[in-house]
């Protein structure tokens, strides 16, 4: 429905320009009786922080066909790997190694899933490129990294990027993110969300990149992760965010020792969850199927994928 009512408001606002101004006078009195009734019955509440705001601004009631697929992974040979690791001062992290597992999967189908629906045709990207959600706010902020060609980086290429960019951005040095980020503090919501409407559909749906706000072209690439463990959860699902145009939203939930058979015996091993949002209109079970044993693998055998 969002193109009729997109549709619907243009033709409002061009019509009344073009013949009857009173029109016009209807849709922003409309739009001032909202907010004086917001202050009048909620006088002492606030429109709360630049993230809550964009969250009010982003989501409605579901409407749209997910699948959530929830994988469970045994760790052991990663966490071999990443002991060994840090043995020689390496930064690297599971949500790096997830973020290249990822990667996998989508090259693992690429001509299928790697890139976007736009004007109802799918467009291919010619760069695997995932998002990583960091935390640089103690919980009000968030940055979206993008790293770029994720399939063709080592684990330590991916650390090195991520680690750099989140010092910035927590910094207050990342100029993106600072563009990004800077009017939400002084927008509404109902101003946010058309704010988003009208980028979304310029960068994603044009491929125009907007400099002022630090908005590049598809700029937060074909997939999202998000790693949340440190937050103590153990199997949650990240919901989509609608500005962020991806395929799928992945989450990395808390690392758990669970009792596993292994060889027809019971062994306790490191597990956690990784779990997936996917778009329905790219992915089907077959994809899911054929992408998982990728992501197993990967975590099966991280020295295998450590490298270029």
């Amino acid at each position: 429905m969002t193109i009729v009512n997109n549709a619907f408001i243009a033709s409002v606002l061009i019509y009344s320009f073009l013949y009857d101004s009173r029109l016009l006078y209807i849709f922003i009195g409309i739009i001032i009786i909202y907010q004086v009734l917001s202050y009048l019955f909620y006088p002492n509440v606030g429109y709360g922080s630049g993230r809550r705001r964009l969250s009010q601004a982003l989501w409605s009631p579901p409407t749209e066909g997910v699948i959530h697929n929830l994988v469970e992974i045994d760790l052991t040979n990663t966490m071999k790997y990443l002991s060994s690791q840090q043995a020689k001062d390496s930064r690297v992290t599971l949500t790096h190694i997830c973020i290249r597992a990822i990667a996998e999967c989508i090259n693992a189908s690429r001509k299928k899933i790697c890139g976007k629906i736009v004007f109802g045709k799918f467009v291919e990207f010619p760069t695997i490129d995932i998002s990583c959600l960091v935390n640089i706010g103690e919980g009000d902020d968030l940055a979206a990294l993008l790293v770029q060609n994720a399939d063709k980086k080592t684990f330590e290429d991916i650390a090195e990027y991520i680690n750099g960019k989140a010092k910035l951005a927590k910094q207050g040095k990342d100029e993106e993110h600072q563009q990004r980020s800077g009017l939400l503090k002084y927008l509404p919501p109902f101003v946010i969300s058309l704010l988003i409407q009208v980028t979304s559909f310029l960068t994603y749906n044009l491929g125009i990149t907007i400099k002022a706000l630090g908005l590049k072209k598809d700029c937060f690439g074909v997939a999202t992760v998000t790693s949340i463990g440190t937050l103590g959860f153990k199997n949650a699902i990240a919901p989509f965010t609608p500005m962020m145009r991806n395929l799928l939203i992945v989450t990395v939930n808390q690392i758990v020792d669970k009792a596993l058979v292994k060889d027809g015996q019971i062994v306790i091993a490191p597990t956690f969850q990784l779990n997936f949002c996917t778009d329905h209109r790219f992915l089907d079970g077959g994809a899911i199927v054929k992408s998982n044993k990728v992501l197993y693998d990967v975590f099966e055998n991280p020295d295998k994928y450590a490298r270029k």
